[in-house]
């Protein structure tokens, strides 16, 4: 159960910050499980532009997870200095340069703030693409080990019935995710690097819009 992290990182209680906490994660992965929730919409302005409680999801790194990588690491180094007394290797790779900068890739992905610094990055990035929506960030919930954003869930990019049932063309998905993987990486040089199914939601736009 991970409730009692998300309560020593951002030291209060669940029911002191969500009017609702789904205690069962509703996904999981190796660095950390995310849940669902509702912002108490009288402490936290919490509303969504509607009126309607804001949902959002909160992600939890699981625990002594740094002292964890922090030993895999340590292990991918000795490897790879065994690797250097083989010659073809040594000639075509810098392996110190590559486990180094992969550790510090890890690292990066240890710490929520710097996600949530990114993730203000990509939507400034985007600011004027009415297409491409980012989730917020609550920065006042998040900590190196905790951050909380807007549920922004609908239709998985690879839902291709929903996708249909809505009236969305498949085409026009695959040309809009295409543009803005090209704009990331040749426009701003900061792309997303995760781009798997549970990353990547479809909105159908309002008919009367």
């Amino acid at each position: 159960m991970m409730l009692p992290v998300i309560e020593r990182e951002l030291q209060r209680s669940i029911s002191d910050i969500f009017d609702e906490f789904d205690p069962q994660p509703v996904a999981a992965a190796s660095f950390g499980q995310a849940y669902l929730a509702t912002l108490q919409s009288a402490k936290t302005n919490g509303q969504s532009a509607n009126g309607a409680p804001q949902r959002v999801v909160v992600k939890v790194q699981r625990p002594n997870l740094q002292a964890i990588v922090s030993t895999d690491l340590r292990s991918l180094k000795t490897i790879a200095g065994w690797l250097k007394f083989y010659k073809p290797i040594r000639r075509r790779a810098n392996l110190d340069a590559l486990v180094k900068e992969f550790s510090e890739v890890v690292f990066e992905e240890l710490d929520y703030l710097q996600e949530a610094q990114n993730a203000e990055a990509f939507n400034k990035n985007f600011a004027q693409d009415t297409g491409v929506r980012v989730p917020k960030v609550y920065h006042e919930f998040t900590t190196r080990r905790v951050i909380v954003l807007k549920n922004v869930e609908d239709i998985k990019v690879t839902d291709f019935e929903g996708l249909e049932s809505a009236g969305v063309s498949r085409a026009e998905v695959a040309n809009k995710l295409f543009d803005t993987y090209l704009q990331q990486v040749f426009v701003h040089g900061f792309f997303h690097a995760d781009p798997h199914p549970g990353n990547l939601f479809v909105q159908p736009l309002d008919p009367a819009l």
